[in-house]
């Protein structure tokens, strides 16, 4: 059973500021570069499925980083797709909407 105190291992500002100073390091922020990514489909996939299959600490320093990574492309998906790409174990979508989210 879980313990009914819930300490916090990190604050929430920490990892909000952290996030946003990842992906503008890695040039997420760029609308133009996001859109060619999303477009070439390079940020179509399950996330969380290519962490349990290929969880390569290679190019990361930590299990902080990498989920910041996580983070920034389910951010992105959801900006480019209007939804977080979810797989079934054939690779199929399990929920997605239909039309891409228009400003």
């Amino acid at each position: 059973m879980l313990d009914k105190k819930v300490k916090m291992k990190m604050p929430m500002a920490k990892i909000t500021r952290d996030l946003i100073a990842h992906m503008r390091d890695e040039d997420y922020l760029d609308r133009i570069i996001t859109t060619k990514l999303a477009k070439d489909g390079n940020i179509h996939y399950d996330r969380g499925n290519f962490i349990k299959m290929y969880d390569d600490t290679e190019g990361y320093d930590s299990v902080y980083d990498r989920d910041l990574e996580t983070l920034a492309i389910q951010i992105l998906q959801m900006v480019h797709y209007g939804y977080i790409i979810y797989q079934n174990d054939k690779g199929q979508l399990i929920r997605h909407a239909d039309n891409y989210l228009t400003e």
